[in-house]
């Protein structure tokens, strides 16, 4: 079956790096080995960091021209080649949904629903409009796949609802473990660790807010350890940062202390090497 696929919070094929790209191209991928044929309908970001009346105002007339010359260009096909269901991942007040309602629609198809969520919160203020726009999706919507069972809660159909357990594609993994003295080795060199100690590996975006915060949690916490028996590990932090704004929001050295180890913890971050396969 042919899906549309639509991810207004950011398009699967887009450069940064972060977890909703990841799990969007895991969804094709997924919907690829079922034996369906996954095309990307458009890449249109709704997303606001803040609300912007006329910036929302904006995203919905262009999703709305978008969706008409969807309509057009999937009507011109042969009938066979037409999608049969569209299917929108991460849907919520800041990233809704403009597009895929109006095509789904038009053609007489099912409109699916992949990890949406609702804040009841949002239905007056500044981010009306997406909050609107959210629970009109939801309720065009034939099914909702939920993968995380607090944002099901909130949904206002349960019986639209379909849980599924996160994924991942584990293949990756298995080759790098049949590897993993090469890499470890490979690592400690690149970056001045102990090949023969533990680590504290810590892999997360970095940011300033919350992102941010949580490392700062994170060296809280290890400063409590003391009078662990710990001597083994690192007395160095090491964090992945897979956002490339990392640079400018590194967190400070911080210091903590515990019996055998090293008096300080420096924070020692690095851009992830690894990338997915392109969404086809």
């Amino acid at each position: 079956m042919r899906v549309a696929f639509y991810a207004p919070l950011k398009p699967p094929d887009h450069p940064v790096p972060s977890g909703d790209r990841r799990m969007a191209r895991l969804l094709i991928q997924a919907l690829g080995l079922a034996g369906h044929e996954v095309e990307i309908a458009a890449r249109l970001r709704s997303w606001n960091a803040r609300p912007d009346p006329a910036r929302q105002a904006r995203l919905e007339r262009i999703g709305q021209a978008m969706a008409e010359r969807l309509l057009r260009r999937y009507r011109a096909r042969p009938a066979a080649a037409r999608p049969r269901a569209w299917l929108t991942y991460h849907l919520y007040y800041k990233a809704p949904d403009w597009i895929g309602p109006r095509v789904a629609a038009g053609l007489g198809i099912p409109y699916l629903l992949a990890e949406a969520s609702l804040a009841g919160k949002r239905a007056n203020g500044p981010w009306a409009r997406g909050h609107r726009a959210t629970v009109a999706a939801l309720e065009c919507a034939a099914a909702v796949i939920s993968l995380n069972p607090v944002d099901a809660e909130c949904l206002p159909d349960p019986d639209r609802v379909r849980p599924i357990k996160p994924f991942l594609d584990a293949a990756p993994f298995r080759a790098a473990a049949a590897q993993r003295r090469e890499a470890r080795a490979a690592t400690a060199a690149a970056h001045g660790l102990d090949p023969a100690r533990p680590w504290l590996l810590a892999v997360a975006m970095m940011r300033p807010g919350d992102k941010l915060a949580s490392y700062r949690l994170l060296g809280d916490a290890l400063a409590r350890l003391d009078g662990l028996d710990l001597d083994g590990l690192d007395g160095s932090c090491w964090s992945p940062a897979t956002d490339r704004r990392a640079p400018r929001s590194r967190p400070p050295s911080t210091p903590w202390r515990r019996t055998g180890c090293a008096s300080s913890a420096r924070w020692r971050p690095m851009t992830c090497r690894y990338s997915p396969p392109p969404a086809t």
